[in-house]
């Protein structure tokens, strides 16, 4: 039922790329006009999602792009150079293109060519299975130097939503394609290698798919990009899986919820955070929150976290971060972090 791996590797550094342009929820909710034709408050998407606004990369920017913004920064940030590079992962739910792997346009961008490249899509989890297969990598030895990107474009499928919902007073339709405008834009990266010691670094993940809700949120390209999500459908359920998860999981790192320093979850609205807290007996305060200002960041969720914690110096090494994953499928995974990176 889970897959359970020890960690091999550590988080060396990640870098981030966010656009300027910001997108109020208010400004999305007035564009559909949504008091008159849904009967819904210009301010409902705020107060019910807790997205005051998100980021819109510029129109001419493909996602190969903003991964090697961010990729140049983690490796600026590393002392790492291009050709020490080994693999390169990405992980984004946008690509350039159906084929090629977009890996392979930002091992070009960036000049990586000793690394493999290849993508690695699993809606919002991918980063996270990037993660794992990384680990992966380094743990047989193919690996010193792995990199894992993405380049999130949610806001073109924001877009798409309202156009469509301009044309509609649908109520149903409405809740039926909310998720769609939680959307915003960025692009993140991280750079991996292997364990400095047995004691940090990571410690385990475990993983779980249960493809019998694989029905709760579905873009399909027949409907040119549409999302159309159960949201109060999905997060219940990706919320009981991480629940059931976590009193295993805790139990094979002997960790317990004091110890933790930093939890970092997938953040696709404010009132998910009560209910990750709830389970894992975890304070507010120590769950970074990216979601108000930037809204559901897909792939891109967590390594922005991350990177702000270190930006912040809300991390010390030795200290203890928990990493919750989630994406539609349904995939749900956890990784346990001693800091090692500070």
């Amino acid at each position: 039922m889970y897959m359970y791996t020890q960690g091999h590797s550590r988080l060396i550094s990640t870098g981030i790329y966010i656009p300027e342009q910001r997108i109020t929820s208010r400004e999305i909710m007035e564009a559909i006009d949504s008091k008159n034709r849904f009967g819904i408050s210009y301010d409902w998407l705020e107060r019910t999602m807790g997205i005051q606004e998100r980021r819109v990369a510029p129109e001419d920017m493909r996602p190969s792009d903003m991964a090697t913004h961010a990729a140049l920064e983690a490796m600026d940030l590393a002392g790492i150079k291009p050709s020490e590079i080994d693999a390169i992962i990405y992980a984004g739910v946008i690509r350039d293109y159906l084929e090629p792997a977009t890996a392979h346009i930002v091992q070009h961008k960036i000049k990586a060519y000793n690394a493999i490249a290849f993508d690695v899509t699993n809606a919002c989890h991918g980063f996270v299975n990037g993660i794992h297969m990384m680990d992966a990598l380094i743990a047989t030895g193919q690996v010193r130097r792995g990199l894992i990107v993405t380049g999130e474009q949610g806001y073109r499928g924001t877009q798409k939503t309202i156009k469509v919902l301009e044309e509609t007073h649908d109520h149903k339709e409405f809740i039926k394609l909310v998720g769609g405008l939680t959307l915003g834009d960025a692009g993140a990266a991280m750079i991996m290698g292997p364990k400095l010691g047995p004691d940090s670094g990571f410690m385990g993940f475990m993983l779980q798919s249960q493809g019998q809700f694989s029905d709760l949120c579905v873009c399909s390209t027949e409907e040119e990009g549409l999302l159309k999500t159960d949201m109060a459908g999905i997060v219940a359920q990706g919320i009981k899986l991480l629940g059931d998860m976590y009193v295993k999981f805790m139990a094979k790192l002997k960790w317990s919820p004091q110890h933790i320093a930093k939890f970092v979850h997938h953040q696709v609205s404010l009132k998910v955070f009560t209910q990750h807290a709830r389970y894992a007996r975890v304070s507010l305060d120590i769950m970074p929150n990216t979601v108000s200002t930037m809204g559901n960041l897909v792939t891109a969720t967590i390594p922005v976290n991350l990177y702000n914690i270190v930006k912040n110096k809300e991390i010390r090494n030795g200290e203890k971060v928990f990493i919750a994953g989630a994406g539609s499928g349904l995939s749900v995974s956890q990784a346990g972090l001693v800091w090692d990176a500070a």
